[in-house]
């Protein structure tokens, strides 16, 4: 075994018992926009799912909703006039945009469209509908019938982290209002299906029969019911759950003595951020990035890629700068070692890339689709002469893809093409991005600097057809044999093009220029 997914796959079969079928669970409350770093819970669970089908297994994964939890703040990009519904379930909340049904779905549908890009199986389920269905009643009823029990065990663990013990009249389950649907106070449960209810917020008062739905269990007692009466098998976790005496520890004890299903194996993740940002993702502090915001400039493949090649208690850190490019090469060069297109440093890398690269695909391609380089694409999309048609001829012109193009590989290159050009106008440093200079500049240069200029001018007068190779020595050999240093020679000619020090690699980049342009600017032709 030589991916993490495997590894717990293995301990989840050797544990739980080779079964027919595994349930694996996530899942999150809606109460703000859902970023990338509550994607690697997500994530973490499909990937164990996907290793545990790959030895043959059948794998249900839900995604929990936890959209009848309680609106507890507004957040900053809400109107502050939202403070009006606090208290009721989320999915009872306007959507302050007044695009979707409520405040939950606004966020939920989000997130499932930019999943459904990912070709990622999974059954999404809503804690609303199962709670207003009756579908939780008769474990309701059984954490009330055992509410000393569930005190205790919690108590147990608040006496070691030294927190008081739980307030005496304290209930397993919330109430909320029939009436206003704000959280009302618990008075009293009659034996059976009926609890009391009185509301501070709209001062009613009366029963409510648990089967309609109005009455909701905790977080730490809705959780464990969850696993049991879904019967999961595996649920990974953050580590702020999986601390000593956290809601995972209770919850582990309250599943097996209450509710009589044995914890899910889980697996702690670490925080997902962004290479230079500060701080935490939240939510409701809005300083969030999305799946949405990574589709801008990554391949749905590299996404996956990138979650499933870090082990998740290892803190990911992603880079929108420079180091954007590198994951583009770094993944371009597992996908040509999976085909067999390039060689791993030694078996043990083949192995661990190969599997890293099967995981990272839900269904993984017959053969390698055209690899528009995307360092290269990054210049040619700051050219002014090269629509798509022209960037795919230069790609074609200097070997970066075959001459013969399917469908599927003019796709991918038109992606990528649009990639490049989100990252150019969103995240590139500026000294990547450049334009071209529409006149010479005025600039001094040393007499040996245009001789060698005129002759780089005339040799591409002479050579309709040659490589970026060729094309480089004959830069390299016109400024040698005049004594011209490499950093003054390459200083003058990006100057020349683009008014800067630094540029793109040379050769590549005048090849891809109209060559008739490129001689008239060598001679500082207007």
């Amino acid at each position: 075994m030589v991916h993490w997914a495997d590894y717990m796959a293995e301990k989840i079969i050797r544990e739980r018992g080779d079964k027919e079928e595994y349930v694996v669970e996530s899942g999150i409350t809606p109460s703000g926009y859902v970023h990338i770093g509550n994607f690697r819970e997500f994530f973490t669970a499909y990937i164990v799912g996907h290793a545990l089908r790959d030895r043959g297994k059948k794998v249900h994964h839900i995604h929990m909703w936890d959209d009848y939890d309680r609106f507890r703040k507004v957040p900053k990009n809400v109107p502050q006039e939202w403070r009006e519904h606090l208290t009721k379930p989320v999915s009872e909340v306007p959507d302050p945009w007044g695009c979707h049904g409520s405040y939950a779905e606004h966020f939920m549908a989000i997130f499932e469209e930019e999943v459904s890009r990912l070709g990622i199986e999974v059954d999404f389920l809503h804690a609303y509908e199962l709670y207003k269905s009756g579908e939780y009643a008769e474990e309701v009823k059984l954490a009330l019938q055992r509410r000393d029990e569930i005190k205790a065990v919690l108590d147990k663990y608040r006496e070691r982290a030294k927190q008081p013990p739980l307030e005496e009249n304290w209930q397993p389950v919330m109430v909320y209002c029939p009436h206003c649907r704000k959280e009302a106070e618990f008075r009293g449960w009659d034996g059976g299906w009926r609890v009391s209810y009185r509301c501070p917020h709209c001062g009613r008062e009366g029963e409510t029969d648990i089967r309609e739905g109005n009455v909701k269990l905790r977080w730490r007692v809705d959780w464990p019911m969850r696993w049991a009466h879904f019967r999961v098998d595996f649920e990974p976790a953050g580590k702020d759950h999986l601390a000593a005496g956290s809601s995972y520890d209770t919850g582990k004890e309250i599943v097996e003595r209450i509710f009589g299903w044995p914890a899910p194996m889980t697996l702690m993740y670490e925080f997902v951020g962004i290479n230079g940002q500060k701080g935490k993702m939240s939510g409701s502090k809005g300083n969030v990035i999305l799946l949405s915001d990574l589709y801008e400039v990554l391949e749905p493949g590299i996404i996956r890629f990138i979650y499933a090649k870090s082990r998740p208690n290892k803190e990911l850190k992603i880079d929108l700068g420079l180091g954007l490019l590198n994951l583009y090469d770094e993944f371009d060069k597992v996908e040509r070692i999976y085909f067999g297109l390039e060689e791993a440093k030694s078996e043990e890398e083949f192995e661990e890339l190969r599997r890293t690269y099967e995981l990272s695909m839900p269904d993984v391609p017959e053969r390698l689709t055209a690899q528009a380089p995307f360092r290269f694409l990054v210049t040619l999309v700051q050219m002014p002469h090269l629509d798509e048609e022209g960037i795919i001829r230069i790609l074609q012109e200097q070997g970066h893809v075959p001459g013969e193009l399917s469908e599927e590989d003019v796709e991918r290159i038109r992606l990528r093409i649009r990639l490049a050009k989100n990252w150019v106008e969103k995240y590139a440093p500026d000294d990547v991005k450049f334009s071209l200079l529409e006149r010479p500049p005025e600039i001094d240069l040393q007499p040996e600097v245009r001789e060698a200029m005129l002759e780089v001018a005339e040799w591409l007068e002479k050579n309709e057809k040659f490589s970026v190779d060729e094309l480089n020595n004959v830069i390299f050999d016109a400024a040698k044999k005049r004594g011209i240093p490499s950093k003054k020679w390459f200083k003058a000619l990006y100057n020349i093009f683009i008014g800067k020090d630094r540029g793109p690699r040379l050769a590549p980049f005048l090849a891809s220029l109209d060559m008739d342009f490129v001689v008239k600017r060598l001679r500082m032709e207007a």
